[in-house]
């Protein structure tokens, strides 16, 4: 990976930072669409705590595939909800979704911004947003679209 250890990011007028750990990173690198047919890969992000000024993915993982296309990917719910248990019993908490796009700077499909507000509104009583990840093609993280939806609206981090 072509980057500093440990990617950050922010929003505009945020009080907190978002960091990646190396192997969350790498993870989501793992999946970039390298090859011109290669369909886009789906997963979520966990971290420890939710409340301190930096808030630390910990750890990022891959959903099956129900169905996937260069250009689009779909999940079992029920699957998401299963991983989401399994790591809240390690004290790992969801705080988002992270998948692969097909170019070098994504940005958030029109089905990226309902699939990111259903998920921000059902996440709503324990989440003030839904962190959002999209790997592009390129080097990461210089290729990643970084925002966090709160149900109205996705609002693009930047990387510090």
């Amino acid at each position: 990976m072509d980057s500093e250890p440990e990617p950050q990011f922010t929003l505009p007028g945020a009080t907190w930072t978002l960091r990646f750990s190396d192997q969350a990173a790498a993870l989501m690198n793992s999946h970039r669409q390298k090859q011109w047919r290669q369909p886009e890969t789906v997963g979520q992000l966990f971290s420890p705590d939710l409340t301190s000024p930096t808030v630390h993915v910990l750890e990022a993982t891959v959903l099956t595939r129900v169905r996937a296309s260069r250009t689009s990917v779909t999940f079992d719910p029920d699957e998401a909800a299963e991983q989401r248990n399994s790591k809240l019993a390690e004290g790992l908490h969801c705080i988002g979704l992270w998948h692969t796009h097909p170019e070098a700077a994504p940005k958030p499909s029109g089905t990226d911004e309902r699939l990111a507000a259903d998920h921000a509104t059902a996440a709503g009583s324990i989440l003030n947003g839904l962190c959002f990840v999209i790997v592009g093609t390129g080097t990461s993280p210089k290729s990643w679209y970084v925002g966090v939806h709160d149900g109205r609206a996705f609002h693009s981090a930047v990387r510090v």
